[in-house]
């Protein structure tokens, strides 16, 4: 079934391309760090269509349509995500003594034996579009992952729940995701997921959880840092200004401004500073101030007086001196004292261990 000749030479063969322009493709094939079929599309030699034809007939395997096919989710779950998203390879059906797979490379003879060798059955190839089978995959691994992330996140929420951490952040690289919380100048590590997960995952696992929520974003050359302010306290009677630190920031059932970015919350709308006559959540360092300002602990002024504070105080965990253990669900910190009620910045300064100054 399979030939000596590569992709080039049967292009060749099949009177899509000279010696010449196979020759120019390969010179090039190593300044681009592509595929030698890649590298000829993106010098505008062959089409997609030419390569996947040459190869259909040179074969005589089929063509597959990929965005009409149903997936096997317990199938693609049987060989890596990398090795599948790498190769173009995509799991189609299996039986008792082989495995069908579409792809836009049938001649990458080595990959096939790898799947044929962890597989203990033979592969059953067909041909199909190369991008159209990268997409398809790359959005089942995005689908696949995101009940694991919601539970990664149902279990950190019911971790902090009653702490001064307000904030979750989401350090997003190449291949993991590490999770930070944040409140009371402190930082504290949950974790790190060996997952690539995206923005839109992180807000598709808040949503299914019915939290609407506040967000910053911040970005550099190699990774994204997404911090999400969860939204779920709604307090009958709140008097600004007010100081909030514990998890769960207050949710406005109504028009509300914030200097942050917000999702699911129809009534709430971004303001860098206060809108006279309507709630402010400044969860940011800042000097803005009105009547109706609710700042978070790390955001509100350094000094203060008569505001109505609801804050869980931290304390250095007695029993593993802050490195995390069961007896404070692995934070390092406790929460023996909540305050709510009018208080000051010195009051709260007074309740606080000399080695967590307030405010941060």
């Amino acid at each position: 079934m399979y030939k000596k000749k590569n992709i080039g030479e049967l292009l060749i063969d099949f009177g899509k391309i000279s010696k010449d322009d196979l020759e120019e493709g390969l010179a090039l094939q190593k300044e681009f760090n592509l595929r030698l079929g890649e590298t000829l599309i993106k010098l505008g030699k062959v089409t997609r269509d030419d390569i996947e034809w040459v190869l259909s007939k040179q074969l005589d395997i089929p063509f597959v349509i990929v965005e009409n096919i149903s997936l096997d989710a317990s199938l693609i779950h049987k060989f890596s995500e990398e090795l599948l998203l790498k190769n173009r390879i995509l799991p189609l059906y299996e039986t008792n003594d082989e495995i069908a797979v579409v792809t836009d490379d049938p001649l990458n003879r080595e990959v096939i034996e790898s799947l044929e060798a962890s597989s203990s059955k033979k592969i059953s190839l067909s041909s199909g579009n190369g991008e159209q089978i990268e997409e398809t995959l790359k959005q089942f691994f995005r689908r696949a992952g995101i009940p694991s992330l919601i539970q990664h996140i149902k279990d950190l929420l019911e971790k902090i729940e009653g702490t001064c951490f307000y904030r979750l952040d989401f350090l997003l690289g190449e291949h993991a995701c590490e999770m930070n919380v944040f409140g009371y100048g402190i930082v504290k590590n949950i974790g790190v997921l060996r997952d690539t997960y995206t923005k839109e995952q992180i807000f598709e696992a808040f949503e299914s959880l019915g939290i609407a929520f506040l967000f910053d974003l911040y970005t550099n050359e190699t990774s994204m840092m997404f911090s999400i302010y969860p939204l779920i306290h709604r307090l009958e009677t709140l008097k600004g200004p007010a100081v909030l630190g514990t998890f769960g920031l207050f949710h406005p059932d109504d028009t509300a401004f914030t200097d942050s970015q917000m999702q699911g919350l129809p009534l709430m709308f971004h303001s860098p500073v206060p809108v006279r006559g309507y709630p402010f959540i400044a969860t940011k360092k800042t000097f803005s101030y009105s009547e109706n300002t609710i700042f978070t602990t790390d955001s509100a002024p350094e000094d203060f007086s008569n505001y109505y504070v609801r804050i869980a105080v931290p304390r250095i965990c007695r029993n593993c001196n802050g490195a995390g253990c069961i007896t404070c669900n692995e934070l390092g910190y406790e929460f023996p004292e909540k305050l709510e009620g009018m208080h000051s910045s010195d009051e709260l300064k007074q309740r606080t261990e000399k080695d967590i100054p307030w405010p941060k």
